[in-house]
């Protein structure tokens, strides 16, 4: 029985779905089921019903167990073989959206994990963050957008579904492109990779309202809570704040945006913290809310 097949079965089960631990573990899907029909063909029996949920069978939940034993132990062995626990350090860098979402739950979970690990967090613009990570100031980062380093690995890791969001009472019903354009908007840097949406309705031919550029998604939460205009965040980013009626979402009338996330690491290191971390903000996004 070959450890990846036990690796992968137990993302399956765990995600509950054959695609996204393809993407977790960056394979492809006729591979992923190619390793539970060989788990099954091996051990004589069968693992998951093939309807919609997934579901295990009596036999699948022992085999979970079992695999979970083995992967944590495989987890533990792998990383105290990479480094001494006690003086390893990961250098992690994460753009507004992770920073605002799962970024400390993810730390929390590797602290937990690894009680000696001294984790260093930037928080900063996805362009920064990938030029830090190509002069080897961080060994991994989570952004949204990608650069030609050729000594850098991109991992999809999917998309934060953006919304429009202000003050409630500011604005009624739904906005057309030209109800934005006579709008003051909070908007993204030009190296941001959805400038676009907030720069396209703001400037143009007779459009002359107020424009707050800002590099910080706190920056523009606060201001929107205080009024100052439109802002295009993150929907996972404002729960509290959509929850404590502090802010609303505004309906448009265009195509809802959506705000691309990558895993950046180096391509040719083999570290078991920058795997487990990329492992981890998978399922972090996986479990996002989707609406």
């Amino acid at each position: 029985m070959q450890i990846h097949s036990l690796r992968t079965f137990y993302w399956v089960t765990r995600l509950n779905s054959f695609r996204k631990a393809a993407k977790v573990l960056n394979i492809s899907q006729p591979t992923v089921s190619s390793r539970i029909r060989g788990l099954e063909e091996e051990l004589g029996v069968t693992l998951l019903s093939r309807d919609q949920n997934l579901a295990l069978t009596v036999q699948g939940e022992e085999l979970l167990e079992y695999a979970r034993t083995v992967l944590r132990l495989t987890e533990d062995l792998s990383f105290h073989r990479s480094a001494d626990a006690r003086d390893s350090r990961l250098r992690l860098g994460a753009n507004g959206p992770v920073a605002a979402t799962w970024l400390m739950p993810l730390v929390e979970r590797m602290e937990r994990k690894f009680p000696d690990l001294r984790v260093e967090i930037e928080v900063n613009q996805s362009a920064t963050l990938l030029r830090h990570m190509g002069s080897g100031q961080l060994d991994i980062a989570f952004a949204s957008s990608e650069s030609q380093d050729s000594s850098l690995k991109y991992i999809p890791l999917g998309s934060f579904d953006m919304v429009w969001i202000a003050a409630p009472g500011l604005f009624q019903g739904c906005l057309s492109d030209d109800d934005l354009g006579r709008s003051p908007i909070i908007g993204y840097s030009w190296d941001s990779p959805i400038h676009g949406s907030t720069h396209r309705p703001a400037f143009g031919l007779g459009r002359h309202r107020r424009f707050t550029q800002s590099d910080s998604l706190f920056m523009m939460i606060r201001m929107a809570v205080e009024g100052a205009g439109l802002a295009l965040v993150p929907r996972a980013a404002i729960a509290r704040e959509l929850s404590n009626r502090q802010l609303e979402v505004i309906e448009v009338d265009n195509t809802p945006t959506k705000l691309p996330l990558f895993c950046a690491r180096p391509r040719n290191a083999a570290n078991a913290l920058i795997t487990m971390a990329a492992q981890y903000a998978q399922e972090a996004m996986n479990s996002l809310p989707q609406h």
